[in-house]
């Protein structure tokens, strides 16, 4: 790969965390080092988490350069209300709404390329979702995928 591997999930992890990390954003916790909802002090929470999945190499002819498709999970858990007329789902919502702002290309009609490391970085794919995680939280598993030439 042209682009190190290290530089592209640091760069994308600096880009949620100055996104999505409490005072400007929702989340309380942002880290690249996945722990278990049990693990999670309510202080802590909402949560991300940036979490490596795969990568895939694609060749078609001896001599052009390698397509990388990197991908990474993003694992969100809500802060979670125990309250009987809370739905979590609401507050899901709204954390992913915000992951996917942060997720944005700063310049409106073109790929996210974070900062012109990588071919593009978008959410694709299936989330998995699941309320009453432990009783009054929901969680999110977000799909990345990043695309290199190399």
């Amino acid at each position: 790969m042209t682009s190190q591997r290290e530089l592209i999930y640091a760069t994308l992890f600096a880009q949620l965390q100055s996104a999505l990390m409490a005072p400007t954003g929702p989340f309380k916790t942002v880290s690249r080092r996945w722990q278990d909802p049990s693990q999670i002090s309510p202080a802590d929470r909402p949560a991300l988490y940036q979490v490596q999945k795969d990568e895939l190499a694609k060749t078609s002819v001896i001599g052009v350069p390698v397509l990388w498709k990197i991908g990474l999970d993003l694992v969100v858990y809500t802060a979670g209300d125990a309250e009987p007329n809370v739905v979590q789902s609401t507050e899901l919502n709204n954390l992913l709404d915000a992951v996917e702002a942060a997720l944005r290309s700063a310049t409106p009609g073109l790929a996210q390329s974070l900062g012109r490391n990588v071919t593009y970085c978008r959410i694709e794919g299936k989330l998995e979702i699941v309320e009453n995680v432990q009783g009054a939280m929901a969680m999110a598993v977000v799909p990345i995928l990043i695309e290199i030439t190399a």
